[in-house]
């Protein structure tokens, strides 16, 4: 009950802080403590080293090689450049999740080790859906970018004058990413349940 208490908190504070620094160490000291407590597992050890891996970089990245206050850049350009890391980032982290558990698979083999332990779990299969929004809501995000500044891009008149008031997506950028890093968090402390750490068993076919 404790732990479900947490669990709900942490989401709620992701959703509504607003700090992307914070929500980031929670989510890296989530996975390591998740990875310390199934370090007997190592579908869990995997998939949280690789999640933690990509988390550090995404905030290092943006800490140290992001220039959000650019002199020399466009708003235009300074957004391109966001929306498109966060889609890298994300479309890294799906398929490090599709793929996770192959290449789990692939490395026991090498050792000659038995792999017949290795499979998804029900977590792994909901994180990889969820980043498939996340993909979704950055590439809408960097396409909207484009069309409301069709002015920078060469083209004039009325189209460009009606495209330019097409921000929705900008304005709730921040709150559905808050909104799907909450979602993350409870999934990757799915893991930590039994029934996030079942089989993902695929729906038979009629």
């Amino acid at each position: 009950m404790f732990k479900f208490a947490v669990i709900i908190i942490g989401v709620c504070y992701a959703i509504f802080s607003k700090n992307h620094q914070h929500v980031y160490i929670m989510m890296d000291v989530s996975l390591l403590l998740i990875m310390l407590m199934n370090r007997h597992n190592i579908n869990v050890v995997h998939l949280c080293a690789a999640l933690l891996a990509v988390y550090l970089g995404e905030m290092l990245v943006f800490e140290y090689f992001i220039d959000t206050t650019s002199d020399t850049l466009s708003a235009m350009w300074v957004n391109a450049i966001i929306f498109s890391v966060h889609l890298l980032v994300d479309v890294l982290l799906f398929f490090l999740v599709v793929f996770r558990a192959p290449v789990t698979r692939c490395l026991l083999a090498a050792r000659d080790q038995p792999y017949d332990h290795i499979f998804i779990y029900n977590a792994e299969f909901a994180l990889s859906s969820l980043f498939v929004v996340f993909m979704a809501v950055d590439l809408l995000a960097l396409v909207e970018n484009f069309i409301r500044h069709l002015d920078e891009l060469g083209f004039s008149g009325e189209s460009a004058r009606f495209f330019s008031g097409w921000n929705w997506l900008y304005h709730q950028y921040e709150n559905i990413k808050f909104v799907l890093l909450g979602m993350t968090f409870l999934l990757i402390w799915m893991m930590t349940y039994p029934i996030g750490q079942d089989e993902y068993q695929k729906a038979p076919l009629n």
